[in-house]
């Protein structure tokens, strides 16, 4: 019933140890009635709950907070009743909430030797009569959809079964299913919300609705995420889904970018797509699906404008619950290992623009070839359905970027040497930059995906540019946490000031 993976939220309190100016820290002294949940490093399960899925720019802890239930977390922010508040600004413990640990952006590198409120026992699912499910907040995407699969429901998710479903949600929460369904936090009916004065809160569109239009899109910045409740909807095709990897040769790049193109000005909402390789996926049986695959059949060997040439194509069909470690050849499922450095960065494109492409394509290659340790480093591009998405008025909740999220790309800078730490990131950094360039993305101005944010963009990249979105979110966070509590996710000013 909390935090999930990219959902990062720091806060403060001291019912834990203050800090001493002569030794650093005191020993951690919390309510008895909790203080077996705390768990220093040498305990046998440190590594488990510690260790990140990112160690790029990684929060470090001193200890770990294992709650059982809401009144655990709310104890903890009680504790601060009869403190000075301006003694705790200079000298409260940090924490960290998490559910997954999954998120990877570097603004979380600055809570450093912190206390982590590890959510991992927040993870209830319940299905309800009416369709609707409950989700606690560190219930992963592999576990939501295994339970919505049984029961014959389906929902927009993310493509990585190891994502939290509530962290991913909070940022928007993008997906395959987002043309027929919205995203993520489209499908939200209400909250339950843990704010930083220990007081637990209902957000829905009739009760707290700022709050609740605030957390959908900028979710970390106000609250601890207990619980959500989600509309659903019925399974077609009896939760059958096409899966189709192809793979092409390096000279099929024009080809296969220009028939993605073709499909992306008018897609079908149920069809998504990575590449290059290329990752169909389709609700459907193999006869439907196999319609999109074939548009990128190798083409005849006389045509000499962009041709395609696919080497390879595995098609399937397989169930709804088994999708995500089936499509891209498995590869997204596999990418939930730990402990390796992820440095990510990000661009919105309305389009693939073919020539930047071509000279992005031999960057990496060579790249790759002098930086054999940084050989798992990616390009992905995600290509999901947006009619449901871009149905909504862009101010009916804090996600910015309805009909600004054609393509989503993503450059994975993935190693374990720091020796190739800086060569990756100026490759990562540069690469994104050129990526945004008007006349490369087709936008006038960046579209930064919150979830896949690098933290060094303008903040109305992330949050929107419109004067009135960023005095509601300003507004808000003032309103929720004036404390600036739950800032360590790409946090939102207290101030106008601060989007400048």
């Amino acid at each position: 019933m909390a935090l999930n993976d990219n959902t990062e939220y720091s806060m403060a309190t001291s019912s834990l140890s203050l800090l001493d100016p002569s030794t650093g820290i005191l020993p951690i002294t919390p309510p008895a009635e909790i203080a077996y949940r705390f768990h220093s490093p040498d305990w046998s399960e440190w590594n488990a709950y510690a260790t990140r899925w990112s160690t790029y720019a990684a929060p470090s802890f001193d200890y770990v907070f294992l709650p059982e239930t809401e009144r655990d977390l709310s104890i903890g922010r009680h504790s601060l009743q009869g403190m000075q508040l301006e003694y705790l600004s200079a000298n409260y413990v940090p924490l960290l909430a998490q559910g997954g640990g999954h998120g990877y952006s570097p603004t979380l590198g600055t809570k450093r030797d912190v206390v982590q409120v590890n959510l991992d026992r927040f993870d209830d699912i319940e299905i309800h009569s009416d369709g609707t499910v409950g989700v606690g907040g560190s219930v992963r995407f592999e576990d939501l959809v295994t339970s919505l699969y049984e029961a014959g429901r389906v929902m927009t998710v993310g493509s990585c079964p190891c994502v939290g479903s509530t962290g991913a949600m909070l940022g928007g929460g993008i997906g395959r299913l987002q043309g027929k369904y919205g995203l993520t936090s489209d499908a939200v009916l209400k909250f339950r919300v843990l704010l930083w004065n220990g007081t637990v809160v209902e957000a829905s569109n009739s009760v707290n609705s700022d709050l609740f239009w605030g957390i959908q899109g900028a979710g970390q910045n106000f609250g601890i995420v207990t619980e959500t409740t989600y509309r659903t909807w019925p399974q077609e095709n009896s939760g059958t889904h096409y899966s189709a990897d192809q793979y092409f040769t390096d000279d099929s790049l024009e080809g296969v970018l220009q028939r993605l193109n073709t499909i992306i000005a008018n897609q079908d909402p149920g069809l998504g797509m990575t590449g290059f390789s290329l990752s169909i996926v389709y609700p459907g049986g193999i006869e439907s699906g196999h319609h999109y695959a074939d548009l990128f059949a190798s083409t005849p060997a006389n045509d000499s404008h962009h041709p395609i040439n696919r080497v390879l194509i595995n098609e399937t069909a397989v169930p709804w619950s088994q999708l995500d470690f089936v499509a891209s050849n498995g590869t997204i499922a596999a990418a939930c290992k730990k402990g390796l450095r992820q440095n990510t960065y990000t661009a919105s494109l309305r389009a693939f623009n073919l020539s930047t492409f071509v000279e992005l394509y031999a960057a990496y290659r060579s790249f790759i070839v002098a930086n054999p340790t940084a050989s798992l480093s990616s390009m992905v591009f995600e290509v999901f359905g947006q009619q449901a998405v871009d149905s909504r008025a862009s101010e009916s909740s804090a996600f910015p970027h309805r009909g600004k999220i054609n393509v989503l790309a993503l450059l994975e800078m993935i190693y374990e040497d720091d020796a190739v730490a800086e060569v990756s990131d100026d490759f990562g950094q540069t690469w994104r930059d050129v990526l945004l360039r008007p006349e490369v993305s087709g936008y006038e101005r960046p579209a930064v995906y919150q979830n896949y944010a690098h933290g060094d963009e303008p903040l109305a990249a992330v949050y929107g540019y419109e004067t009135w979105r960023q005095e509601k979110l300003t507004a808000l966070k003032r309103k929720f946490d004036p404390h600036e509590m739950f800032s360590g996710y790409h946090g939102i000013p207290v101030e106008l000031s601060g989007w400048t």
